[in-house]
């Protein structure tokens, strides 16, 4: 077997696998739309972020749970959430509904979300900026600053409404005297479910805020940007545990595609460097250079091609996978399993391969064009030269 053979035998391995990741892509992304993978994603890590993480305590994972729900009824997010109107998608939802009773009515959200819309809607939903226009002395550094705020912010309910405890002499320090109009404000407008861990998290950003300004006002401001950077570096480690299990699943939907489709690498590679018919029509077919991932045209007519030629794949080549044996020996039996194992291993890599993706895939297929091409064109010598006057 010579090079140019093995050149086209990787050629055609690399076309095949191509197609197929184009296929299972299709799948894994009607999957994720359909079942809302994103979406619940983003919504399972908001409620880590803000209950401290998996291992919390089960009462800060309740409230953070129930905070999430107030989030994602406000306004600024719930009209980013583009749910589909579809009976099917609508169908699906249902199917995929958790029957928890912690989780409120309506489950589905948006995608994806903003970190300056997160950082805003958080904080309002907490109330600070209200708790800020009560502060005693909102403008002196050395009265009040926002650490101290957040520091009291889970005395309030109980301090507020007793006014011979520690609590409620702490809360005058900060607000000042206090009117019956700050107690229902408190009593009314403060969320009930705020997770512990969430008031230190914050209470570190506004420390962090508090060393790089000193004005009240000012540090607001600057709070807000800070909790948008914890967001987003959140967010970044959210992005990864997705990435990660949309590859897992990727492994799963191709292993699949390479058994319904009876794709056996093995097998594969046996045929193109045996069948010199198959393996020229395959390489001619994929040296036209198309842009199979984003032109439709290109690849039905791709589909048309491999259906009309003897590729080798599909469950009828079943029979010439299976070599056929002599009955007079007695270890027939174990040539059949061995061969059975064979066969899945070969559907496991090509699983395996498939779970690549196309765009790897169709890297790969120019890569070994060129290859075969011995080289991208050369740039014409004119180009090189300046411009004689």
């Amino acid at each position: 077997m010579n090079l140019p053979v093995v050149v086209d035998i990787t050629l055609g391995l690399v076309f095949i696998y191509l197609i197929l990741s184009l296929l299972a892509s299709e799948i894994q992304e009607l999957l994720a739309t359909l079942l809302q993978w994103r979406a619940k994603h983003l919504r399972t890590s908001i409620e880590l972020l803000l209950s401290g993480g998996s291992e919390s305590e089960k009462s800060d994972i309740i409230n953070a749970i129930h905070l999430v729900q107030k989030l994602y009824n406000d306004p600024l997010i719930n009209t980013l959430n583009h749910q589909a109107k579809g009976k099917v998608e609508k169908h699906f939802q249902e199917i995929t509904k958790k029957p928890d009773k912690l989780v409120l009515e309506k489950q589905s959200g948006p995608s994806y979300l903003p970190s300056e819309t997160f950082s805003i809607t958080l904080l309002d939903t907490l109330k600070i900026p209200e708790l800020i226009n009560y502060v005693k002395h909102p403008s002196e550094e050395a009265k009040t600053n926002l650490q101290m705020i957040l520091a009291s912010y889970k005395e309030l309910k109980k301090g507020i409404n007793s006014p011979n405890s520690a609590s409620y002499t702490k809360i005058q320090e900060i607000y000042g005297e206090i009117d019956q109009k700050f107690i229902d404000f408190v009593n009314k407008e403060l969320p009930d479910e705020v997770p512990d861990s969430l008031i230190k998290s914050l209470s570190v950003i506004a420390q962090r805020s508090r060393i790089k300004i000193g004005d009240l006002t000012e540090e607001v401001n600057q709070f807000k940007n800070e909790v948008e950077t914890w967001f987003d570096r959140s967010m970044d480690r959210a992005s990864g545990v997705y990435k990660r299990n949309a590859k897992g699943v990727a492994i799963l939907i191709g292993i699949l595609v390479a058994f319904l489709t009876n794709t056996d690498t093995f097998h594969l590679v046996k045929r193109l460097s045996q069948d010199s018919v198959i393996r020229s029509t395959i390489t001619q077919s994929a040296s036209q250079r198309i842009d199979y991932i984003n032109d439709l045209e290109a690849r039905k007519e791709i589909e048309k091609l491999l259906g009309n030629a003897s590729i080798p794949i599909g469950w009828q080549n079943i029979n010439q996978q299976f070599e056929v044996l002599d009955t007079t020996k007695s270890n027939i039996v174990y040539i059949r399993i061995s061969q059975v194992f064979k066969l899945i291993c070969g559907w496991i890599v090509s699983g395996f391969a498939i779970a690549m993706g196309a765009p790897f895939w169709f890297d790969i297929l120019n890569k070994v064009i060129n290859v075969r091409n011995a080289g991208p064109k050369p740039v014409a010598y004119t180009k090189d030269q300046p411009s004689q006057k």
